[in-house]
């Protein structure tokens, strides 16, 4: 799950100075601007990590997954802060399990994942977020992404982007550490439960 994965405007409570009021209407509309080319770019980073991991180029995927997390990071915050809801908000979950599914398909294309592994579960967890839009298969499609991108970088030995990926996420960690166990934790064991329950329902 990317570790800034968080719906805009459904954390009441949560404070940030980037959420404070806008000193004008034309700032928060730039700011909405801003969050809705931060998505876009994620799903344009997305497709790149298929050709990039393909090849083997390990730092380079790092550098683009820490990149899309640190966008993610930013942007729910700039569209909190923005006049309204942002024109590609709806679309902010599906860029971050965009990401995941680059990841994977890169891995499989480089001979790192068996086609039959990566393929089926990018289709398997992509088919059942678009049906029930359940967030646990979008997370867990993130989560398979983000763990072969530290494995392969630690099996590489690539020291400076396994820090790189690191230092994102223990920000994220500490600064989303509220949101974290308040809405992602119960929002992804929720999920679970429901595909569970619908299993022994049959």
């Amino acid at each position: 799950m990317s570790p800034g994965c968080v719906p805009r405007c459904l954390v009441p409570g949560y404070s940030s100075i980037v959420e404070r009021r806008a000193a004008s209407p034309e700032d928060r509309d730039l700011l909405g601007r801003a969050a809705d080319g931060l998505t876009l770019g994620r799903a344009v980073l997305a497709v790149t990590l298929i050709p990039v991991l393909g090849t083997r180029r390990t730092a380079l995927g790092a550098a683009i997954v820490g990149s899309a997390w640190l966008s993610d990071f930013l942007d729910g915050r700039a569209a909190r802060a923005s006049a309204g809801p942002t024109s590609l908000g709806r679309f902010d979950l599906w860029a971050d399990t965009l990401i995941g599914a680059g990841v994977v398909l890169g891995f499989v294309a480089s001979g790192w994942v068996p086609a039959m592994i990566g393929l089926g579960i990018v289709v398997i967890l992509l088919a059942a977020f678009t049906l029930t839009r359940n967030e646990a298969m979008s997370m867990l499609l993130q989560a398979t992404g983000y763990a072969l991108v530290l494995w392969r970088t630690w099996r590489d030995g690539l020291t400076a982007p396994l820090l790189w990926l690191l230092a994102i996420i223990a920000l994220i960690a500490f600064v989303n550490r509220q949101v974290f166990w308040e809405r992602s934790l119960p929002t992804f064991l929720g999920g679970l439960a429901d595909v569970f329950r619908g299993r022994a329902s049959r």
